[in-house]
């Protein structure tokens, strides 16, 4: 999963949830607009857990049917469904797969199927790892309904694979400026073929159908052309839509350690931190230093590629031989050995 910053779950203040079943429950603004989204008469929720995301499709459904196979979290997600007077969710603790638990749920005339799927703990994430995987999931509950979401790992590498035999949309969800999900939604669910989703604000981003001849540009150094500088949120860079946000705003793309926008117009999207540029000069500290006095900062943040290790001994570095008050931020253009001294607007 991406790092991101703890978010509360549904209802944590009223729930004694153990803090090893904390880490992968769904964050409560994630879980309430998938229930919105997911909206209907009978839903069936695999993979449940502690009923993070349970809970919010309780309030939106007339009926949950939710499977969970860990004997553990299904006690607690009971107990928490006790605890909050939901009546209206069925829990059945055992394998989605198994074709009793199939058999079980046919029963009822289910609208939606949504799967959380287990995540593996490799770096690199592969369809191969999730489990269970996506085609049998597919396979066996198709005749239920096509209506399948399917949340799978941010950075599985091969999803566009599947589009050889399914019809889905990818929609990548950012909570609070860090990427936090992934869904796939099949079928009559898609509404798209990609979309990045920035929470709470529900600001959406879709991929263009059209072939986007993006401007890029190999340097910042056109001062007049570019008095603003956009880092841009990691889901949109990991949805490869930057060209679809730049083509947006009209505004040129500059590729550093992570692309970033340039524009001389300043514009509002919570899918950018937009910054005023101060001074752009050569890469080598001590040009930097100097430029750094001029301008009287005392605060550098360091915005570019640089080992854990070293970010505190080069920024010491600078703030030791700084006596102004201004915060700035430095991003570096490693191709170009150029500086960008910034401050947030």
């Amino acid at each position: 999963m991406s790092r991101a910053p703890k978010q509360q779950i549904i209802f944590q203040e009223k729930l004694n949830i153990p803090k090893e079943f904390i880490r992968f429950a769904t964050p409560k603004d994630v879980a309430n607009y998938r229930a919105e989204k997911l909206k209907c008469s009978v839903l069936v929720e695999l993979g449940a857990g502690i009923g993070g995301q349970t809970i919010a499709f309780s309030r939106r459904c007339k009926k949950v049917i939710a499977v969970e196979k860990d004997k553990n979290r299904a006690r607690i997600l009971n107990q928490n469904l006790k605890k909050l007077r939901i009546k209206n969710v069925e829990v059945i603790n055992g394998d989605a797969l198994n074709k009793s638990i199939i058999q079980k749920i046919s029963k009822e005339k289910v609208d939606i199927v949504f799967f959380d799927t287990e995540r593996p703990e490799e770096t690199d994430r592969t369809l191969s790892q999730i489990q269970p995987p996506v085609d049998k999931i597919i396979e066996f509950y198709s005749p239920l309904t096509k209506k399948i979401a399917i949340e799978i790992p941010p950075f599985t590498q091969d999803i566009e694979t599947l589009k050889k035999d399914y019809n889905f949309e990818s929609e990548f969800l950012s909570l609070n400026s860090q990427l936090n999900r992934l869904t796939l939604y099949f079928n009559e669910l898609k509404t798209c073929g990609k979309s990045v989703v920035a929470l709470p604000s529900k600001e959406k981003l879709t991929n263009s159908e059209k072939a986007i001849k993006s401007k890029r540009v190999i340097s910042a150094e056109n001062f007049k052309n570019f008095r603003y500088l956009y880092s841009i949120d990691p889901a949109v860079v990991v949805s490869d839509l930057t060209n679809e946000l730049a083509e947006k705003f009209n505004a040129s793309i500059l590729e550093l350690n992570k692309p970033v926008l340039l524009s001389n117009s300043l514009f509002k999207s919570y899918f950018l931190i937009p910054y005023e540029i101060i001074k752009i000069c050569s890469s080598r500290q001590e040009e930097i230093l100097k430029e750094l006095k001029e301008i009287g900062a005392g605060k550098v943040t360091l915005r570019y590629n640089i080992p854990p290790e070293d970010y505190w001994n080069v920024r010491k570095f600078y703030e030791s031989r700084l006596n102004g008050k201004k915060e700035v931020s430095l991003f570096i253009n490693e191709k170009q050995k150029e500086a960008i001294i910034c401050k947030k607007t």
